[in-house]
């Protein structure tokens, strides 16, 4: 056991630290392995379609122009500006801009001349009109063998200027700009028309522009783009000569040789003819349905009547093949494969449609009456909205239905991108096509905005069709106001959702949210309203010398974290920018804060804007929501002799704000109003954001909340645990919660009343936070912690120590919720000696237990990534220790042989057999993981364990009872057959057995890989556990699982009742006994919450599906058998 009483450690125990986020490029090593930043279960979806459509024009020939540095409001003065009369004349006038970098000359070619007409050099210093417009084309740099040269002229550069009217692919620039970039500043600030910055031979000013072909550009972003892509199919196309599209890549999953080919691609493509956006569009929604061009597709004409007509009819035209294999009929070599599939176009142009009217009669004013926002102001034969209108109304595939065939769309979502041409993407057209084609337009005037660019839209594209949810209740039975609170995410914008629903009297959800938090956060007008929290290490609230840490709001000032000092960890997070990919501090840290706190004012598609958020509110994935309305822990006053009465405390706080609390992946925990009443539910009443999550690594930290390639991670990931205890003197509602794969700490909030969540209070709200710069033992939070009173009389919070710690060791924490024991300690860790940094393990989530029903906790079990159970014997002050052998070694309850042990136990007292030993308890728990790539993979099976705790340690499989598993298919009352589960095996003699064990289902997918990864739930005599399977399939949602439940005494079903309806006529009754599994085929369950109803208990479970559905079971009655569990959870 290790004390932690060190000399001039403060409590909290919190020295500023950084980097405790993963991001998808960093490993962390150990068991359990590499943890996701993404929910695993997202990753059976299918592989989305992206089809590149990259603008071969010969406009991309010319140079890119990023006007970085460059200030239009600056004077430069103009003493000789050109003659006006060269730009507005019918004669078409060029002038040629030459400068020679040897001599510094600018040189004018000033004659007058119709074209083709040659005229001699003369030197000049000459400069521009600042407010006159030129049609410019540059030419790029000639030094470098990537930009356009001509003639023999490489160590001159070149600009024409043309008659405004002469050529309208050519981009206009203002001569204030041009005398810009053609003069040097000097270090006094003024400039020399004259002369060039010469900087090595070359034009520093220039190089620092980036100054290229466009299409040199545009091909180095997307070969770095596609250098990075992965669960992708990828296709490429660009324009045939001014004829549509030609294929230069069919779509296929990203492999490292297909990654090669299409680097080989992208490096062939050349620039030429015109730019047929909206034939290409064309001929892009053929290719999606090659093979499939005969069936007929239903879609709106242009007079809103309802028609069908053959794809081939629809989009008339086939892309130039150009040696790419046609798609066809076959699920490998379709283009669209599966119902579930996402497809995408991203469409890059330099200009607006030319040389574009041959589509077909019907994809022509597709979108009349012009549905887009700027109507119908552009040119008739311009119909590139339509085309993307089209793709993306129209059923492509109407053949590819759900399983139970529910109508899928399966479209194309566009996304286009107005490249190096200043107001591009304001034009009419583009703003049509992008609003009308589901993904939106975008604007990259050069190299550095369109790798941005191109990261924004594979981050939406790339996102899975996955979502999740998990529940929780407000009662625990049902009334007139019974209420379920159901959290979800969108991992197509990593956006969250809260929502209540109310259940009637049978049990039935509502279709329809009594509110939803997430809309309310964004209705939100005034964001100085939200109160929100962070952390201070170096906060001296009581104003006596002395840093003991606390709460301090989430603002810019010195209230807050004053960033004008930035001296702590969280100051410095919220300086760092890696939009580009690289870390650089750009003191920002006000504008952050600001967005972090609902700003929405810098968002924005830009590069020096941050990232585009679906929703104030975050995504929420594994933390589920806790409901904490008036006291109701069931302390008993006369086992607290030294507290005051704590049916005192209940009645006055009987009245208290109901509050949900639930963390996010935004970077805060969130207390909304969980009234289902009035006016007021759903509103946030405070967020506290760990300063644990503090970074300034790239792409770590809440900075990377803010950056445009930012990448999903997980933050505030830990389910909250809230209870009363009774610390400083006053009985208190205190939150303890952890942060999952989001960082290495827990912290403590005092919720005792919402109605003291003001700034006032900040201070003293925040009791504490511990992460591993405290103790390095400390791994990845995704222990929920447990809070109950010790034999030294002191309340505190219990938890195993995580995974993937620096040391590798699995162990329990005890944190004082005051900050000390009386002894100097601030807390205690109690090691198994079972890990090391090379061979890493990690306790998971206890179970705090009071065996002698004294009000204090005697003992803590738990499990490790190892497989084994540990006890810990914590009911004597000074020798709280894990159990151990006669040679004073650590010794396990109980070894699965390997399988881990990753949620927490349930305990009950064994009611069936005493041993005569203590402490005669029923310890449950499942096996399993499902934590990295590699358990979706995972073919191996846990099991299901019910281990007594009867003095006997260092147990195994050998010791108990096997359960074996059997399906069965039952015939419903509607006449379909059912497939459930039953058990068998012997009774258990406990005279020679310590319990018995349920063998799960192995072997080869999709039947095989059966694990249990969240906690059982013991109502009467019935065992309540989840299991779930990972397929791999896809369109599965990740897979599928169980509901089990049994007989908590014999692993088997219950002889005289059914638990559950089997046979579908509406009853449960002696026709649906002997069965134990009913399966869950639409995701894979998460954890039940349980009301007990009208003769029956209600059990709902949220799955990976997102979806939430309710069963009513029967749980038997008159039974003693109980949870023993300090906190009661669920109703017994």
């Amino acid at each position: 056991m290790e004390l932690n009483n060190k000399a001039g450690l403060q409590f909290p125990l919190r020295a500023m630290s950084a980097a405790f986020l993963l991001t998808l490029a960093t490993s962390v090593s150990a068991a359990p392995g590499t943890l996701s930043d993404v929910p695993l279960y997202t990753r059976g979806s299918a592989e989305p379609n992206i089809m590149f459509l990259l603008d071969s024009s010969g406009s991309m020939y010319e140079v890119v122009l990023p006007p970085e540095g460059y200030d239009p409001s600056e004077s430069i003065p103009c003493a000789n500006p050109i003659d006006d009369n060269r730009k507005d004349s019918e004669t078409y006038y060029t002038v040629n801009y030459r400068v020679n970098r040897s001599s510094g000359d600018v040189e004018f070619r000033i004659g007058s001349y119709k074209k083709g007409n040659w005229q001699t050099w003369d030197s000049v210093n000459n400069c521009f009109d600042d407010n006159t417009s030129f049609a410019v084309r540059f030419y790029a740099d000639g030094d470098s063998d990537s930009y356009y040269t001509t003639g023999n002229h490489q160590s001159y550069s070149y600009l024409n200027l043309y008659d405004d009217g002469s050529n309208g692919a050519h981009p206009r620039q203002s001569g204030h700009f041009l005398n810009w970039f053609f003069s040097t500043k000097t270090a006094a600030g003024t400039y020399t028309a004259d002369k060039f910055l010469e900087e090595d031979g070359k034009t520093a000013r220039r190089i620092k522009l980036g100054v290229g072909r466009r299409t040199d550009i545009m091909k180095s972003a997307a070969a770095e783009l596609i250098s990075g892509l992965e669960n992708v199919r990828v296709g490429l196309m660009d324009f045939n000569a001014g004829d549509g599209a030609r294929a230069l890549s069919g779509l296929t999953s990203i492999t490292d040789d297909s990654r090669e080919d299409l680097l080989e691609a992208i490096d062939k493509i050349s620039a030429s003819g015109g730019t047929p956006l909206a034939e290409s569009f064309q001929d892009i929604g053929r290719y999606f349905i090659s093979g499939y061009e005969n069936q007929k597709l239903s879609y709106v004409d242009k007079n809103g009547d309802a028609k069908q007509d053959k794809g081939k009819v629809i989009f008339d035209s086939k892309p130039e093949w150009n040696g790419v294999s046609e798609p066809n009929a076959t699920v490998e070599n379709g283009a669209i494969q599966y119902y579930c599939q996402k497809s995408f176009m991203v469409a890059l142009t330099d200009g607006e449609p030319s040389v574009d009217d041959n589509v077909s009669s019907i994809l022509k004013k597709y979108d009349t009456p012009c549905e887009g926002p700027e109507g119908c102001t552009h040119g008739d034969d311009e119909s590139m909205d339509d085309v993307v209108k089209a793709l993306y109304d129209i059923d492509l595939r109407p053949d590819l239905t759900e399983p139970d065939g529910t109508p899928v769309k399966n479209n194309i979502t566009s996304y286009l991108i107005g490249f190096a041409s200043q107001g591009l993407s304001d034009t009419d057209v583009m703003v049509n096509a992008g609003a009308l084609g589901g993904g939106g337009v975008y604007s990259a005037d050069n190299a550095s905005q369109l790798k941005t660019t191109f990261n924004q839209i594979i981050s939406k594209v790339n996102a899975a069709i996955g979502s999740s949810s998990s529940v929780s209740l407000n009662s625990t039975s049902l009334e007139a106001d019974t209420a379920l609170f159901a959290a979800k995410f969108d991992s197509g914008d990593w956006s969250g959702e809260l929502a209540a629903y109310s259940i009637d009297s049978d049990g039935k959800i509502s279709s329809t949210p009594v509110w939803e938090a997430g809309a309310k956060l964004d209705a939100l007008s005034d964001i100085s309203q939200r109160f929100m929290l962070t952390y201070r290490a170096d906060l001296d609230k009581n104003n006596d010398g002395v840093a003991e840490g606390g709460g301090v709001l989430f603002t810019a000032d010195s209230a807050g974290l004053d960033v004008a000092n930035a001296d702590t960890a969280s100051e410095q997070d919220l300086n760092i920018n890696t939009s580009t990919g690289v870390a650089v501090t750009d003191s920002r840290a006000v504008e952050r804060i600001a967005y972090l706190r609902g700003d929405r004012s810098n968002e924005g598609a830009a590069e020096d804007e941050f990232r585009q958020r679906g929703s104030r509110l975050g995504d929420i994935i594994n933390s589920s929501p806790v409901y904490v309305a008036k006291p109701d822990a069931g302390w008993e006053t006369e086992k607290f002799p030294e507290a005051s009465s704590y049916s005192a405390f209940k009645s006055a706080k009987s009245s208290r704000t109901p509050v949900v609390y639930v963390g996010t992946n935004d970077g805060f925990l969130h207390g909304f109003n969980a009234s289902t009443t009035g006016s007021d539910g759903g509103k946030e009443l405070i967020a506290y954001s760990p300063s644990a999550l503090a970074s300034t690594e790239d792409e770590k930290g809440l900075h990377a909340l803010t950056s445009q390639i930012y990448q999903h991670k997980y933050y505030v990931d830990g389910t909250p645990t809230v209870t009363d205890a009774y610390i400083d003197g006053a009985w208190k509602t205190v939150l303890v919660g952890g942060l999952g794969a989001g960082g290495k700490g827990y912290y403590a909030l005092d919720v005792t009343e919402p109605a003291n969540f003001i700034a006032a209070n900040a201070s003293s709200l925040v009791m504490w936070e511990f992460t591993d710069s405290d103790n390095n033992n400390l791994g990845y939070t995704f222990s929920r912690p447990q809070i109950g009173r010790l034999s030294n009389g002191e309340w505190a919070a219990i938890f195993g120590n995580g995974y993937n710690s620096t040391t590798g060791d699995a162990g329990l924490f005890i944190v004082y919720l005051d900050g000390n024991d009386g002894q100097g300690n601030n807390y205690v860790y109690i090691s198994t000696g079972v890990g090391s940094s090379m061979d890493k393990n990690g306790l998971s989530t206890p179970a705090i237990v009071d065996a002698d029903l004294d009000g204090t906790i005697d003992r803590v079990y738990a499990g490790d990534l190892k497989g084994n159970m540990w006890a810990f014997d914590l009911s004597k002050t000074g020798s709280w220790d894990v159990i151990k052998d006669a040679s004073n070694n650590p010794k396990p309850l109980f070894s699965t042989g390997g399988e881990p042990i990753t949620a927490a136990p349930l305990v009950a007292k064994n009611v069936v057999y005493s041993h005569g030993s203590t402490p005669n308890l029923l310890v449950y728990f499942g096996s399993g993981q499902y934590l990295t790539e590699v358990d979706t993979a995972d073919t191996s099976a846990g099991g299901f364990y019910a281990v007594s705790d009867n003095g006997k340690y260092g147990l195994s499989k050998t010791d108990l009872e096997i359960r074996t598993l059997v399906n069965q298919d039952v015939t419903q009352a509607d006449g379909s057959v059912k497939t459930l589960r039953k058990a068998t095996g012997s009774a258990v003699d406990w005279s020679s057995k310590s319990g018995w064990y349920m063998q799960l289902k192995t072997g080869v997918a999709p039947d095989g890989g059966e694990r249990v990864v969240t906690r059982p739930t013991l109502i009467n005599e019935v065992l309540f556990f989840n299991t779930m399977i990972p397929t791999g399939q896809v369109c599965s949602a990740g897979g599928y699982g169980w509901l089990m439940s049994v007989d908590f005494r014999t692993g088997l079903a219950p002889t005289d009742f059914a638990v559950f309806d089997t046979n579908g006529d509406g009853e449960i009754n002696s026709d649906d006994q002997g069965l134990i599994g009913e399966m869950v085929t639409s995701g894979m369950p998460n954890e039940s919450g349980f009301i007990k109803g009208s003769g029956v208990v209600w059990q709902y479970t949220g799955d990976t599906s997102g979806s939430t559905s309710g069963r009513p079971t029967e749980t038997g009655g008159g039974s003693s058998a109980g949870r023993l569990s300090w906190e009661e959870i669920t109703p017994n």
